[in-house]
Parts: C-alpha cells; sequence; structure tokens
C-alpha cells in the first residue's frame, strides 16, 4: 500500500513538471537522458580504433595498453547498482548531473594524459561518470512517461545506446586522423556541459529524494570488488591461463565477495542496495534480466570476431569492413522504437522471446561462413541478428523498468546495464576461448593484438574456431529465450497498479501482458 501511495506520489510530481514545463516536457528528458545512453556506449567503442596510436605516442606496450579499455569497463561495470540505488536515495537528477559532470573531467585528463599510468587512471574515473549516467538514464525516461508511452520511449532510448556503438569507430578515426588522439576526449566536454545545463534548467526537482536512508556501503563495496574481480579474470584469463595461480585466485575473490554481498543484503532487508526481492519475488524482473545477460553474451563478440574476418579471411579493406559491421546496428536503431512501441500494446514477453529465437537463427547462418562468402551473406546473417537484437532490447527493458516500484527505478536500472556490460565481457571471453579450443592460443592472442597470424595458420583454422564460437552463441541465445518465456503473461503482484500499462494511470486494453 505504501508502495502504492509513494508511486502515486511520483506521478503528481511528473504532472505538476509537464505544467511547469509544458507538454513537451517528457520529451525534453527523453533527448536529455539519450545523450547520456550515448556517451556511455560512444566512449567505449570511440578507443578501440584509437588505441594502437595512443599507446605508441604514450610508450605502452600490450600489456599495458589493454588497461585503458578495461578500467573503462570494470569501473563502469562494478558501479551501475551502486549508482542505481543512490539515485532511489538522492534522486535521480543529481546523480546524472554528477555523473555527467565527472565523465566531463575524466574526458579532460584523459586528454592530458602523458603517460600509461596516468591514462589507465583516467579512463577509471571517466567510468564512475559514465556508471552514473548509465543506471539513471533509463530511469529518467521511465519516471517522465506515462505506462502507456513507455515502450515507445525506452525504444527511442535504446535506439540512442545502439548509435553511441556504431558511432564511436569512425568518429574515433576521423577525429585522429584529423585533430590527433587527444580529440576522441574533447568532443565529451562540450556535450557534458550543454546537457549538465539543460537538465538543472529542464528536469523537474528530484521526486524521490530520500536523505534519511541510510547507504549499504557493504554490500555496494563487496558487489564491486567480487564484480571486479571477476571481470578481470574474463579480460585476461587467456593470456595468463585460466588455470593460473592469479586468474584461480581472482575467481576465488570474486566468488567470496558475491557470497558476501549476498548475504549481507539478506540481512539488511529494506535497508539493503539491492533488495533482494526483486529476485526472489519478481518472476519478471529475475526472467528478463536473465535473457538480458545471456542475450549480450550470445552477440555483443560477433562484430569483433567478425571485423577479423572480413579483413583477414575475405581481404577486405577497414572501410568497407565499417560498412557492413554498420548493418546490424543500423537495423536495431531502426527497429528498437519500433518494437518498443509495439510492445505498449501486445506486451513484452512474445516480443522479445521471438527476438531471441531470431538471434539464435542468425547466428547459426553466421557459423556456415567459409574462406569464399561474400560480403552480401555477411550483411544479410548480420540484418537478420539486428532484427532479432531490435526486436528484443525495448520490450524487454520496458518490461524491467514497468514491474518495479517507483522508489527502486534507479536499482533496476543499474541492474540491466550491469547485465549488459557483464554480458559484454563474457561473450569475448567465450568467444576467444572456443576459437583457442578449436585452432590455437596464438591465434586469439594475434586476434586480441591485432597482431599478424602466426606462421602455418590457415585461415580454416579461424573458421572452424568462428563456427564453434557462433554455434555455441546461437545455443545462449536459445537459453536466452527460454528464460524469456519464463516471465509470465501476467504484471508481477509486487508492481503497483499505476505502473502497469493496464493500471489507473495507463489504460491501454491488453497492455498487462508484460
Amino acid at each position: 500500500m505504501m508502495n502504492y501511495i509513494r508511486s502515486r506520489a511520483v506521478d503528481k510530481v511528473r504532472m505538476l513538471a509537464e505544467e511547469r514545463g509544458g507538454k513537451g516536457y517528457k520529451w525534453t528528458v527523453l533527448l536529455i537522458a539519450s545523450i547520456g545512453s550515448l556517451m556511455g556506449p560512444l566512449d567505449s567503442t570511440i578507443v578501440s580504433v584509437t588505441l594502437p596510436t595512443i599507446s605508441h605516442e604514450l610508450g605502452m606496450d600490450y600489456s599495458t595498453s589493454v588497461w585503458v579499455p578495461t578500467a573503462y569497463l570494470a569501473v563502469t561495470a562494478a558501479l551501475l547498482l551502486t549508482m542505481g540505488r543512490l539515485s532511489d536515495v538522492r534522486g535521480l537528477k543529481p546523480i546524472y548531473v554528477a555523473g555527467f559532470g565527472l565523465f566531463a573531467l575524466g574526458s579532460l585528463l584523459c586528454s592530458l594524459s602523458q603517460n600509461g599510468e596516468q591514462m589507465i587512471l583516467f579512463r577509471g574515473l571517466q567510468g564512475i561518470g559514465a556508471a552514473a549516467l548509465m543506471a539513471t538514464a533509463t530511469a529518467l525516461v521511465t519516471d517522465a512517461f506515462p505506462p502507456q508511452e513507455r515502450g515507445k520511449a525506452l525504444g527511442i532510448n535504446a535506439m540512442s545506446v545502439y548509435i553511441g556503438l556504431s558511432l564511436g569507430p569512425p568518429l574515433g578515426a576521423f577525429l585522429t586522423g584529423t585533430l590527433g588522439w587527444r580529440s576522441i576526449f574533447w568532443v565529451n566536454i562540450p556535450i557534458a556541459a550543454t546537457v549538465i545545463i539543460l537538465a538543472q534548467w529542464k528536469i523537474a526537482k528530484p521526486s524521490r529524494p530520500r536523505p534519511d536512508t541510510r547507504f549499504d556501503l557493504a554490500g555496494a563495496s563487496s558487489f564491486a570488488i567480487g564484480l571486479v574481480a571477476f571481470l578481470i579474470a574474463l579480460t585476461f584469463g587467456e593470456s595468463w591461463g585460466w588455470t593460473s595461480a592469479f586468474t584461480l585466485g581472482l575467481i576465488i575473490l570474486a566468488v567470496a565477495m558475491f557470497t558476501t554481498f549476498v548475504i549481507t543484503e539478506g540481512r539488511l532487508g529494506k535497508c539493503a542496495m539491492f533488495q533482494l526481492d526483486l529476485v526472489t519475488r519478481n518472476r519478471l524482473f529475475a526472467a528478463a534480466n536473465l535473457s538480458a545477460l545471456l542475450n549480450y553474451t550470445a552477440y555483443f563478440g560477433v562484430s569483433f570476431i567478425l571485423s577479423f574476418y572480413l579483413q583477414r579471411v575475405l581481404g577486405m579493406d577497414l572501410y568497407t569492413t565499417g560498412l557492413v559491421l554498420l548493418s546490424m546496428p543500423l537495423v536495431m536503431s531502426v527497429l528498437s522504437p519500433i518494437s518498443g512501441w509495439m510492445s505498449d500494446r501486445v506486451g513484452s514477453r512474445a516480443l522479445a522471446s521471438a527476438g531471441m529465437f531470431i538471434m539464435a537463427a542468425g547466428l547459426l547462418l553466421m557459423s556456415t561462413l567459409t574462406a569464399t562468402s561474400s560480403a552480401a551473406e555477411v550483411v544479410a546473417w548480420f540484418v537478420i541478428l539486428g532484427v532479432g537484437m531490435g526486436l528484443f532490447s525495448s520490450p524487454n527493458t520496458s518490461a524491467i523498468m514497468g514491474c518495479v516500484e517507483g522508489d527502486r527505478l534507479g536499482v533496476a536500472s543499474g541492474t540491466l546495464s550491469t547485465m549488459r556490460t557483464v554480458g559484454q565481457s563474457m561473450s569475448l571471453a567465450i568467444m576467444g576461448a572456443l576459437i583457442a579450443t578449436a585452432s590455437s592460443t596464438e591465434l586469439v592472442s594475434a586476434l586480441f593484438m591485432g597482431a599478424p597470424l602466426p606462421p602455418g595458420t590457415a585461415d580454416e583454422d579461424f573458421i572452424r574456431g568462428m563456427a564453434l564460437a557462433f554455434r555455441v552463441s546461437a545455443g545462449i541465445a536459445v537459453a536466452g529465450a527460454l528464460a524469456s518465456l519464463a516471465r509470465g503473461r501476467g504484471a508481477p503482484r509486487s508492481c503497483p497498479p499505476d505502473r502497469r500499462p493496464d493500471g489507473p494511470a495507463g489504460g491501454v486494453k491488453g497492455g498487462g501482458r508484460r
């Protein structure tokens, strides 16, 4: 009952905000949040194409330079849940604004780096800001839009994520070629300044500040340490050896910290950073987040592996490879708002599950690629994969954000972003390990370093490993589809009536099939 009353109060704040900012208030919030959703993925991919140049100028060897993307990814992933909880306690707006401020500061310091150690440290600072942006952007959109328009709005927001992922490599190459590598960090600063001003001016006063709530430091620290240890083990396990003392030590540390986290959260109950009833009593939340984890585990490494295949096996130049790789995110960008709009009317279960099955089909088709395949064939299978991802993402996100109480939107958004980031890391690690199994560890090292192929290694070795990786990924996608189906047909009882599409604030016929 208290959750229902609180959520009704949130809706009242939303209506007052719209009266203050006009009918366009929710679209202004969507614009502000979507820029934040774009910047995090953009900065994770814009560095990839520029990393060899950065490493050369700052005198970094491979073992050091690999920490530049890893520091950003690990810090972002470790703090997403923490930032989500902080936004529930302190309000979405201040955490979002502070996140952009830290992101801009980290970008400025990265551009001024004089050695590898400084670059790694400042990329970690960027990661703190990115975690705040990614954990609150989806919650801001959910808070601003009524249930019957939530899927459409979140679809547009998801489109900005895919634009960021797509825009990063070509923008990084262009800026580096014209202004030097430091310019890839400069571009973030004016964007951040503009968004901070807009957010302070346009976004309503935080609707859910709860300064009297004690922050769960034990839960936040145990989760962050455990996740960082797990991600580092995944990232470097192939080069260090999966059975090496250091890799096994990190995995043991991760298990211990996650166990501590679960025990701590169970004891704290309502005061916990992550209240376990979100998983134990909300089947939709648990199933949709699990399917999101499996979704990103299944598909994220595909672009990286195919980039190697297109250039090394089919002999395409960098420009043509970039055009081929753009086919999937472009389809995802177009389809995400459409599938979000459809989920407002037919629910998320059928769309998200069908999307995962289509992804599995696309991955199986990709496993048939050979040394004589054409670019058109690769694009066709890529488009099928993009259709599946476009059908899955927006409805699944809408379901997750719509099945929690208003005062837990930040945690829900942070949880979903954590699933995405961990899934991305797992995808690269699993595909790399499978290729090594079918061919050799030396080939995988060359793959990740961009080095020449080891002597005597035939293209067929890589193709055989790639086919195995894609078949296993197809199986993971099927598991994700089954997890998506397990969410059930109706909204969970824990969901307040005014947060359901068929509740008092919605009124959309048939929209309750989340």
